[in-house]
């Protein structure tokens, strides 16, 4: 049985791109004094238009009470699929009529079959009050949601039982997004014609409705829950991530599948117009015939201490109710993906001819033993017998017996050190490590700023241990032999971002497959607004100035210099060029002089076109985006001049870039999710050109970078770099085991803004 998720009544959270609250015009609002003047007769219209067809024409009616006079109001959309749907500016009620028939193109051209498009009409103002002679209306909307989707036959979907019978499918849905639980003997429909499904009474009495390929991939369409959620005054909508961020590329990190046989996988992610709630995967898997087969699961339960002393390991061993017996031993060694040694293992077992490490025993229920057997790494062996003592399939366990922690992969050594009189190392820029190891046989590392990492297990739903796993890079063999020897070894991360919080995370295996998990944090220095030098005059930051920075370009950093000019416009106001290193893009923006502060202040604001779009500087933390309210400070620490978070920014930025918007206007609809050159500007330095000309000629530094993506976004991942010089380690140094870091609990589930 499916529940709602008791989280979803939390507030809104800016989790991911922020965006301005000042970027949406006035609206109709239905508690003015004009509210029932004039309103759409409906809330919301569906229409379904034939396969077909390429235009479609939504009629939208707007009444007022009274008849008298001609009478104008103006119209106004939003929502992601606004685009598709062609609305008048402006509708007039003619002298003697209580309402008029709005015509809504909608252009079909590029509907995805099964998909539903959907945008909201609004009235954003109206000519002037409406006269007397009022007219009964029985309801009335300020708003009216139109959503269109392609005309569908639909058609029951039989299965055929083992004994011939054709009877109607049904399935059983497993929610771990909006809801939580299952629901089972849901009816299952197909398109006629077409590989598209549906299931009946999903989520909140609704429809879900989704594509199956020919090569087993699966869309699942934008549609509502059915769900309205009265904090956001709107329907809570579902789909899978490609269709969420408009991208098929999503599929690779985000699929959705069909395993050929009876269960479907969806990455799904449900959300409303200003952002999403949850996202994950969740399975429907359709009913088939009772399987009797018989099936032994098998559990290693760690090493036990008997009452004696022995350390042993144990062994579970857990039968289905269809397995008459079954016989059980120890083999050496890992067979678990040797086909050929399994069968051998399986006829000595029928024919009760296996030398195992252990006596073959036979069970009849479950069994939970330790047993006795030499350190070293083993696998767990059960053949099944049916109800008739025919045998069945063999079901293995690997495990290593390790009771005084030879095999373990273990951390000895792992910290972050400053070294002295290091040319090379800046503390404002570089992290270096030093660690040894033992035991050590393979290892993925993952290394990200702190606050990613949090996201990561928060929007994947793993811990920090899960997410190595499966987005690690893997530490070459030559370094894991260095990591193993008694010296260890230490390496760099650099450049990386000034005043930055990094975690290190690392996941260790031994040759038997068995891992160990650490992580540390690291912080960079930085230079803060609050540090600038509170004598300088607007004077002080008039010139042309040369500027270092990192630049970040698809997550891949380096070290650039350019030219920044700098010029008054009056006793308050600045005029920024050459806020970046690009050819084609060469925008002037504005600042202006804190006098209290001693600094100069930019905040977001249009920049000009690039490559036919309109470019807004803004601003980043490393996790959001912000163009409204936010911005940086520019100010003095001894001849130099730096760039910090503005001390009246309500979020901690460190970086800017020029977003790309479709429209003048910034907003999240208009946003193209894509930067001028695709460059982020960080850690920036400026000097009076009369005093930089070392600064100016100074090395590109590269840095090895790496990127994960996910929730549509891409976040910059640091690679290893090159062996540094360790201090000499004291001797006497012990193994520390370090336990691998536990999931955590959701406490809240909040909607994180696109």
């Amino acid at each position: 049985m499916k529940n709602i998720s008791k989280y979803l009544g939390a507030g809104l959270l800016l989790f991911t791109a922020a965006c301005s609250q000042t970027q949406e015009g006035d609206q109709y609002t239905p508690n003015k004094d004009d509210a029932k003047a004039i309103h759409f007769i409906q809330s919301s219209i569906q229409k379904e238009f034939p396969q077909d067809a390429v235009q479609g024409v939504i009629n939208v009616e707007i009444a007022r009470p009274g008849n008298k006079g001609a009478y104008k109001v103006y119209l106004a959309t939003k929502d992601d699929d606004y685009e598709l749907f062609s609305v008048p500016a402006e509708a007039t009620i003619p002298d003697g009529s209580h309402s008029v028939t709005v015509p809504v193109e909608v252009d079909l051209s590029n509907f995805v079959m099964g998909s539903n498009y959907k945008t909201t009409l609004y009235i954003s103002s109206r000519e002037a009050r409406p006269g007397d002679n009022a007219a009964q209306v029985a309801q009335y909307s300020d708003k009216v949601t139109l959503s269109a989707t392609y005309e569908l036959e639909w058609e029951t979907l039989y299965r055929t039982t083992g004994e011939g019978e054709e009877i109607p499918q049904l399935a059983t849905y497993h929610y771990n997004g909006y809801y939580s639980g299952r629901d089972s003997g849901l009816e299952v429909e197909k398109a006629v014609g077409a590989n598209i499904f549906r299931l009946k009474d999903w989520a909140s009495g609704v429809t879900f409705k989704f594509v199956l390929h020919d090569d087993n991939t699966c869309t699942v369409p934008a549609q509502s829950i059915g769900y309205y959620n009265s904090n956001y005054n709107e329907y809570v909508y579902v789909a899978d991530m490609a269709v969420y961020t408009g991208n098929d590329s999503a599929y690779a990190s985000y699929p959705c599948t069909f395993d050929g046989e009876s269960t479907f996988s969806f990455y799904l992610i449900y959300y409303v117009s200003s952002g999403y709630f949850a996202q994950g995967t969740e399975k429907l898997v359709f009913d088939t015939d009772i399987d009797t087969t018989p099936v032994v699961e098998i559990a290693f339960e760690g090493i036990e201490t008997t009452s004696t002393g022995f350390k042993a390991p144990k062994l579970h061993f857990s039968p289905n109710e269809y397995t008459k017996y079954y016989k059980a031993a120890v083999v050496a060694g890992d067979i678990t993906a040797d086909a050929e040694r399994q069968q051998e293992v399986r006829r000595q077992l029928i024919d009760d001819k296996l030398e195992a490490v252990t006596p073959v025993v036979t069970l009849l229920a479950d069994d939970a033993s330790v047993w006795n057997v030499p350190s070293g790494n083993y696998t767990a062996v059960a053949l099944a017998y049916d109800s008739i003592e025919n045998p069945c399939k063999l079901y293995t366990q690997r495990f290593t017996n390790d009771p005084n922690d030879e095999y373990a992969p273990r951390s000895l050594e792992f910290e972050f050190y400053a070294p002295e009189n290091n040319l090379n190392y800046s503390p404002y820029n570089t992290l270096i490590w030093q660690m040894q190891t033992a035991n050590v046989a393979a290892m993925k590392y993952l290394c990200v700023k702190t606050a990613v990492a949090d996201y990561l297990c928060e929007a994947l739903g793993m811990t920090l241990e899960e997410v190595t796993a499966s987005r690690g890079y893997d530490v070459p063999e030559e370094m894991i032999a260095q990591l193993n020897s008694p010296e260890g070894r230490g390496t760099s991360f650099s450049p990386l971002d000034e005043g930055s919080t990094y975690t290190l995370a690392l996941l260790m295996y031994n040759s038997f497959g068995d891992t160990a998990f650490v992580s540390k944090s690291a912080s960079t220095f930085g230079y803060f607004a609050k540090d600038f030098d509170r004598t300088k005059t607007l004077e002080d930051f008039i010139g042309a100035f040369g500027v270092t920075a990192t630049v970040d370009v698809d997550s891949q950093s380096s070290e650039k210099t350019f030219r920044m000019d700098i010029a008054r416009i009056n006793d308050r106001d600045v005029l920024i060029s050459g806020m970046t290193d690009m050819r084609d893009f060469a925008p002037q923006l504005k600042g202006y002089y804190d006098k209290e502060l001693h600094m100069l202040i930019v905040e977001p604001q249009y920049a000009g076109m690039y490559n036919g779009a309109y470019a807004t500087l803004g601003f980043s933390n490393g996790l959001s985006i912000f163009w409204g309210d936010a911005g940086m400070a520019v100010g003095y620490i001894g001849d130099t001049l730096y760039w910090a978070s503005s001390p009246y920014s309500p979020e901690e930025v460190n970086s800017y870039m020029f977003l790309l918007f479709s429209t003048p206007q910034a907003s999240s609809s208009s946003y193209l999710r894509q930067y001028a050159g695709s460059k982020t500007y960080s850690s920036l330095k400026m000097k009076p050109l009369q005093q930089a000309s070392a600064q100016t000629a100074a090395r590109a530094a590269e840095s090895r970078t790496g990127s994960i993506e996910t929730g549509g976004q891409r976040f910059t991942t640091y690679l290893t770099g090159e062996r540094v010089a360790v201090p000499a380690k004291a001797s006497g140094n012990t193994a520390a085991k370090v336990p691998a870091e536990g999931k955590r609990l959701r406490t809240d589930l909040v909607l994180h803004t696109r």
